[in-house]
C-alpha cells in the first residue's frame, strides 16, 4: 500500500483547492479506504454534488459542491461543508478534501481504467469498486463485519456494495419507510445440537412490499437500523416500532417461539407496518379458536396426596398446548425456579396475586431475585396488558384463543384457594401438554369450594377420580303430624341419597365424598346440612329405614326421622322453607313469619292510663316489644342496661294485659321481694301476693304472685309446678345461668304460656349460660340443650345472636339516658408500704412454692386458695388480735378520700367482697363517729330495705356494702362516690353494683374510685377483664357498655401468680 500514489491530474486540480497539510491527510484516508460516497450528482465538465461519509477519528458527514463556471471569480468554483471541528468555508477540511480525491479518482477509472499504473488500479479498485454483499438473504445482519468482503472496522456507509445485478454503488441515503415488512416462520420441529433434542425451532426469513403485490425477497436487516434492498440499492430507514421488533427478534432469535412473536406484533401499529406468515398460512387466515378448561382432581400411590391437572381443549376434544403465563408458573418446566429460593418464588406469587386485586405493581419488586426477570416481564406485561392471548399449535395449525382475565384469576384463585403450597410441586410438559401439582388432600378439600364456583365463572369444568363434580338436588321435606298449643311433631322424610349426603359432608369444606363421586356443597346448602345434622343425627327418632342393601331405588326408600318441635322453632323451620324444605309450617305461623321477616317497628300499643306520663320513649319500646311477643306467643329476654326500668316496662306490660289473664309469677332473689311489691303498687292499682317464708299458701283470687328462687326450687315439683300461668317473669335470671343448677331445672319445670326474663348481665362467663338464659324465657328455641355446642367461637356467638335476636332487647344507659349525669371512673394507683410489701412479697414466693410442689390434682385448689391470700394481702395485713394491728394502704386511702368527702356534702358508697374487710372499715368509720349504714348477706329483707332508705335519705352519709348483697335490686341514687375497695376478674358483677347509684334519678356525677395495689395481683385483674369482654359485645349490640369477662382457665390462673 506504500506504492500506491494519487494520478498527477488529480493531484495539480486538487493543489489550487487545498492546502499541502489537508493534501496529506486526505491523500492517507483515500489510501485506507475510509471513504463512502453516498451521493453524486452532475458531472466535472459542468458541475457536480458529492456527499459521503468519511470515517476518521469517528464518522464525518461531509459534501462539496463545485461549479465550472466560477473558475477565476472571487467567489470560487468550490464550496463545501462538514461536521469536523476543522472545516473552515475558506480552507475546507480533510474530509472534504477526501471526497474530492475519491470522486475524481472514480470518475477517471470509469471514463478510462488504464490510465492508472497496475499497482494504483489494483488498490483503486480493491477500495473503490467492489463491494461487500450478504450471505444470503432475508435475515437479519448483526453488524458491517457480518457482510461478506468487510474491511476492520467497518461502518454500513463507508463500505460500498455489491447488489443482485452485480452493480457496486455507496451506501445510499436511507429513505423513509413504507409498504410493509414481511415476516415469515417456519415452526417446523427440527434437532437442536446444542440440547441434542427434537425441538419445535421457527425460522425466520423476512420480505419486503413497498407497494401492494410487488414482493421483494432480496433484502437484509442491518440490525434494528436499514432495511437495505438488494434488488435496487435503496435503503430505509426503520421506523421505531420496527425497530424495537427487530431488536427483540435479534437478541431472543435462538429462544423466541412462533407465539412470542404474535405476543409482540399485537398492537395495532405494528400490524400496519409488517405481517406474519406462519407455515405459509397469514397470520389473518390462520383459523383462531376458542378453548375449554378442565381441571381434573386424581388421588395418588402415596396417601394424602392428590394431583391437580390443568388441561386446554379446542372444540374438537383435541388437547392444547396451555399458553407460557400458566406454564410459567411451574417449577419443572416453568420459571419458577429461577428464583434462588424456593420462599422467594412464593413470596413472588402472594405479591401479584395482591397485586391484580389492588390493581399495581410491587410485583416487580419480588423479581430482582429471578434470573428470568425479563422474561417474567414480558410474559406478565403482555398477559395483565392484553385482552387475549393467541397461541399457535403447530400440529393442528391453528390459533388457540385464552382469555386473559381467566388465565390471570385462575393463577390468583390457585393461591387463595390452596396457598402457597399448591406450587411446591408444579410440573410443565410441553410434550403432554399438561400443568400439575400435587398437594395434601386438607389442603385441597378446604379450597376446592370457592375454588370451583369461581372458575366455575369462566366455565371451567372439575372432575375428581374421572367423575365431573356434581351439584346436590336434595328431596328433603316435612310433613307435620299432629299439633298442640305449643308442641308439634314433624316428620321429616329423606332419601337415602340425601341422607348419604347428610353424613358425609364436611361443613367446613362444603364437600360430601359419596360412592357416586364428589359433591360440592353451595352456602345454602351447608346452611341447610347444619340443620339436617342435628336433626337426623341427635334429634330426630327413626321411624322407617332404608330397604336391605341392593334393593331398586324407589319412593320406599325414605327415611322418617319424627321430631318434636316448639312454636319458639318456627323461625327455624321458616329459613329451612327458604332453603327449600317445604312442609313444616301452618299457614298462620308462615304469615307470622313473613310479618316479622318485613317488620320495620314494632306495632303500637296503648299504655296504661297510669304509666302514660311516667313511662320514658324506650321504656314505650320496650313495653310495645313485650306486648308484640306476648301477643305472637313466643317469649322475652329485656336485658336492658342496669337503672333503666326494666321493673317499670314489665308492670306496664302486666296492667295492660291484666284483663286477659289469671295468673302471673314473679320469681326473683329474696333481697327485692320487698321492691317488687313497693314497684307494682306504686306504678298500679293491680293487687299482688308475696309467696315467702313459713306457713305460706298460695293465694287462690290473686293473679300477680311474688316469690324467690329458693321456694321456685323447693316447690317446682309440687305447689307451683301443679300450676298453669298465663305470664312468668325471671327477674336477675342471672341467678339461674348454669344450665345444670336446680334452679335452672326447676324454672323449667314451671308451665306457662309466656316466659319474660329480666337481667342486666344476659351473659357473664361463657356461651352456655347464654344459651340457657333465651332457653328460659323460649323453650326449644336451641332444640335439645345437650346437643348444643357451646364452644365459644366468632361463628358460635355470631350464630347464637342471630338466632336469638328477635326475642332479646338491649339498651346502654349510653344509648338512651342522654340527661343522666357523666360517671367517671378513676382507677387509683396506690403503693403498699415498706413492711407490706415485704409481706406481699413473702406471701407470693410461699404460695409459688405450694404450687410447685403440690401434686397436680391439688395445684387447681393452691393456686385458687393463693389468689385469695393475694389479693387480701392487698387490702390487709393483721399484725395483731386487734384493730390496732392492721396495716392497711387502702384504708388510708379511704379514710383521707371520705374526709373530704363528707366535709362538702357528699354521700358515698363503699363496696368489698369480703365481710370481713367490711368489719375493719367500719370500725374506722365508727372511730370517727361518721353515720353509716350496712349491707351483707346476713341481713333479712326488711333489715336491707331500712338501711337503703337511711342512705336514700341522707341519714347516713356512708354505705358499706358487701358487693354481691348490693348488686341487684337495690337504688341507691343518693350517692356522688363509689368505691370499689377490691377488683375481680369479672367486671359485670361491679358494674351492677355501680349501677345501683349510676340509674335514672341521679342528679349528680357520679365519681367511681378503684384503688389498685401497684405491682400486685390486682394489676394483672385489670389486665385480665381487658382481654374477657369479646363474648359480650359478640353477643350483645356493639355500642353495649358492658364488658364480659369468660371464665378464668388455669392459664388465667398462672398469669394473676405471675
Amino acid at each position: 500500500m506504500s506504492s500506491w500514489k494519487l494520478p498527477d491530474q488529480i493531484k495539480t486540480s486538487a493543489e489550487e483547492y487545498f492546502n499541502p497539510l489537508i493534501m496529506t491527510e486526505a491523500m492517507k484516508l483515500v489510501q485506507l479506504s475510509r471513504v463512502s460516497i453516498s451521493f453524486t450528482k452532475g458531472s466535472p465538465e459542468t458541475y457536480y454534488i458529492v456527499s459521503g461519509i468519511v470515517r476518521d477519528d469517528r464518522s464525518h458527514e461531509s459534501k462539496l459542491v463545485f461549479k465550472n463556471r466560477l473558475k477565476g471569480t472571487p467567489e470560487g468554483p468550490l464550496s463545501s461543508n462538514c461536521d469536523c471541528h476543522n472545516w473552515t468555508e475558506e480552507n475546507h477540511c480533510p474530509h472534504v478534501c477526501c471526497l474530492f480525491l475519491n470522486y475524481h479518482l472514480q470518475v477517471l477509472h470509469e471514463s478510462n481504467p488504464e490510465a492508472l499504473d497496475g499497482t494504483t488500479a489494483t488498490s483503486i479498485k480493491a477500495t473503490s469498486s467492489i463491494g461487500v454483499c450478504a450471505e444470503e438473504y432475508g435475515v437479519i445482519i448483526g453488524g458491517p463485519h457480518q457482510l461478506i468482503g468487510s474491511p476492520p472496522n467497518p461502518t454500513y456507509s463507508s463500505m460500498q456494495y455489491t447488489l443482485a445485478n452485480n452493480k457496486v454503488i455507496n451506501f445510499p441515503i436511507p429513505n423513509k419507510f413504507s409498504g410493509k415488512l414481511f415476516i415469515k416462520i417456519d415452526s417446523a420441529e427440527r434437532f437442536n445440537p446444542e440440547t441434542g433434542t427434537v425441538e419445535t425451532m421457527p425460522m425466520f426469513r423476512f420480505k419486503y412490499e413497498p407497494e401492494e403485490g410487488k414482493m421483494h425477497t432480496e433484502i437484509s436487516l442491518f440490525e434494528n437500523l436499514y432495511l437495505f434492498d438488494w434488488s435496487n440499492g435503496e435503503a430505509y430507514h426503520l421506523p421505531s416500532e420496527l425497530r424495537d421488533l427487530v431488536q427483540k427478534i435479534r437478541i431472543y432469535q435462538k429462544s423466541l417461539t412462533v407465539n412470542d412473536l404474535i405476543k409482540l406484533v399485537s398492537n395495532e401499529k405494528l400490524l400496519e407496518l409488517c405481517d406474519i406468515v406462519i407455515d405459509n398460512i397469514p397470520l389473518q387466515e390462520i383459523q383462531e379458536v376458542e378453548i375449554q378448561s378442565r381441571v381434573t382432581l386424581k388421588r395418588t400411590e402415596k396417601k394424602g396426596q392428590i394431583e391437580v391437572k390443568f388441561e386446554f381443549f379446542d372444540p374438537e376434544e383435541n388437547l392444547v398446548q396451555p399458553p407460557d403465563f400458566l406454564s410459567a408458573f411451574t417449577f419443572e418446566g416453568g420459571l419458577l425456579s429461577s428464583f434462588k429460593r424456593k420462599k422467594d418464588s412464593y413470596e413472588f406469587i402472594k405479591a401479584l396475586s395482591e397485586s391484580i386485586e389492588v390493581q399495581d405493581e410491587n410485583y416487580k419488586k419480588l423479581l430482582t431475585s429471578s434470573n428470568q426477570k425479563t422474561k417474567w416481564l414480558s410474559i406478565l406485561g403482555f398477559t395483565l396488558d392484553q385482552e387475549k392471548t393467541k397461541f399457535y399449535d403447530h400440529r393442528t395449525r391453528k390459533i388457540t384463543l385464552y382469555d386473559n382475565k381467566f388465565l390471570v384469576s385462575l393463577i390468583k384463585l390457585s393461591y387463595d384457594s390452596f396457598g402457597e403450597l399448591f406450587f411446591r410441586y408444579s410440573t410443565f410438559s410441553s410434550e403432554d401438554r399438561e400443568i400439575n401439582f400435587l398437594i395434601s388432600n386438607a389442603t385441597l378439600f378446604n379450597g376446592l369450594s370457592d375454588f370451583y364456583y369461581k372458575v366455575g365463572l369462566f366455565g371451567v369444568q372439575i372432575f375428581y377420580d374421572k367423575k365431573e363434580i356434581g351439584n346436590w338436588k336434595s328431596r328433603i321435606r316435612f310433613e307435620r303430624r299432629a299439633t298442640t298449643t305449643k308442641w308439634f311433631d314433624l316428620q321429616l322424610n329423606v332419601t337415602q341419597e340425601d341422607l348419604e349426603i347428610i353424613k358425609q359432608a364436611d361443613l367446613d369444606t362444603g364437600l360430601a365424598l359419596t360412592k357416586d363421586g364428589l359433591v360440592l356443597l353451595s352456602k345454602e346448602q351447608k346452611d341447610l346440612l347444619k340443620f339436617m345434622k342435628k336433626y337426623t343425627l341427635h334429634e330426630g327418632q327413626l321411624e322407617a329405614g332404608v330397604p336391605e342393601e341392593g334393593a331398586p331405588l324407589g319412593e320406599e326408600e325414605v327415611n322418617k326421622f319424627i321430631l318434636p318441635f316448639n312454636r319458639a322453632r318456627i323461625f327455624e323451620l321458616f329459613e329451612l322453607k327458604k332453603l327449600g324444605v317445604e312442609g313444616a309450617l301452618t299457614t298462620e305461623e308462615e304469615a307470622l313469619c313473613e310479618k316479622l321477616a318485613t317488620l320495620e317497628e314494632i306495632p303500637s300499643y296503648d299504655v296504661p292510663a297510669q304509666l302514660d306520663e311516667i313511662i320514658r320513649p324506650y321504656q314505650r319500646t320496650g313495653y310495645n316489644w313485650l306486648r308484640f311477643l306476648h301477643e305472637s306467643k313466643l317469649g322475652a329476654c329485656l336485658a336492658d342496661d342496669m337503672g333503666l326500668g326494666k321493673t317499670l316496662q314489665t308492670i306496664a306490660f302486666i296492667n295492660s294485659v291484666y284483663d286477659q289473664i289469671d295468673r302471673v309469677l314473679v320469681v326473683c332473689p329474696v333481697t327485692i321481694l320487698l321492691n317488687w311489691e313497693k314497684e307494682i303498687q306504686k306504678f298500679s292499682d293491680m293487687e299482688v301476693y308475696i309467696y315467702h317464708g313459713g306457713g305460706r299458701e298460695f293465694p287462690k283470687d290473686t293473679k300477680i304472685v311474688l316469690t324467690s328462687y329458693g321456694v321456685m326450687k323447693r316447690e317446682a315439683e309440687t305447689t307451683l309446678g301443679d300450676l298453669e300461668f298465663d305470664v312468668l317473669i325471671l327477674d336477675e335470671v342471672q341467678h339461674l345461668k348454669n344450665i345444670r343448677s336446680m334452679g335452672a331445672f326447676a324454672a323449667r319445670k314451671i308451665k306457662a304460656d309466656f316466659r319474660i326474663c329480666l337481667t342486666g348481665t344476659p351473659v357473664e362467663n361463657d356461651l352456655a349460660e347464654f344459651f340457657n338464659i333465651i332457653d328460659l324465657c323460649v323453650p326449644g328455641i336451641w332444640g335439645d340443650l345437650q346437643f348444643i355446642r357451646t364452644t365459644s367461637t366468632s361463628k358460635s356467638r355470631l350464630l347464637a345472636r342471630k338466632t336469638a335476636s328477635p326475642f332479646i332487647l338491649r339498651r346502654t344507659k349510653g344509648q338512651v339516658l342522654t340527661e343522666l349525669p357523666p360517671k367517671i371512673e378513676v382507677d387509683e394507683y396506690l403503693t403498699l408500704s415498706d413492711e407490706e410489701k415485704n409481706t406481699y412479697e413473702a406471701t407470693l414466693v410461699n404460695i409459688r412454692h405450694r404450687i410447685q410442689t403440690s401434686p397436680s390434682k391439688k395445684k387447681y385448689g393452691e393456686i385458687l386458695r393463693g389468689l385469695l391470700q393475694l389479693r387480701q394481702s392487698c387490702l390487709w395485713q393483721q399484725k395483731g388480735t386487734t384493730y390496732a394491728h392492721i396495716n392497711s394502704t387502702k384504708i388510708s386511702f379511704l379514710i383521707d378520700t371520705l374526709e373530704q368527702i363528707l366535709e362538702e356534702g357528699h354521700q358515698a358508697i363503699v363496696f368489698s367482697q369480703f365481710t370481713t374487710y367490711l368489719d375493719i372499715i367500719q370500725h374506722h368509720v365508727s372511730e370517727r363517729h361518721w353515720k353509716h349504714a350496712r349491707i351483707d348477706g346476713s341481713q333479712s329483707a326488711k333489715k336491707r330495705q331500712s338501711q337503703v332508705d337511711l342512705f336514700q335519705e341522707g341519714k347516713c352519709p356512708i354505705f358499706l356494702i358487701s358487693l354481691k348483697a348490693g348488686g341487684v335490686g337495690l337504688n341507691l341514687t343518693a350517692a356522688s362516690f363509689v368505691f370499689v375497695m377490691d377488683p375481680w376478674w369479672n367486671p359485670a358483677v361491679e358494674a351492677q353494683a355501680i349501677d345501683r347509684a349510676h340509674r335514672i334519678g341521679q342528679k349528680n356525677t357520679l365519681t367511681v374510685y378503684r384503688p389498685i395495689i401497684k405491682g400486685s395481683v390486682e394489676e394483672k385483674v385489670l389486665e385480665l377483664q381487658k382481654l374477657k369482654k369479646e363474648l359480650f359485645y359478640d353477643l350483645l349490640p356493639e355500642d353495649d357498655d358492658q364488658q364480659f369477662s369468660g371464665k378464668l382457665t388455669m392459664k388465667d390462673f398462672e398469669h394473676l401468680l405471675t
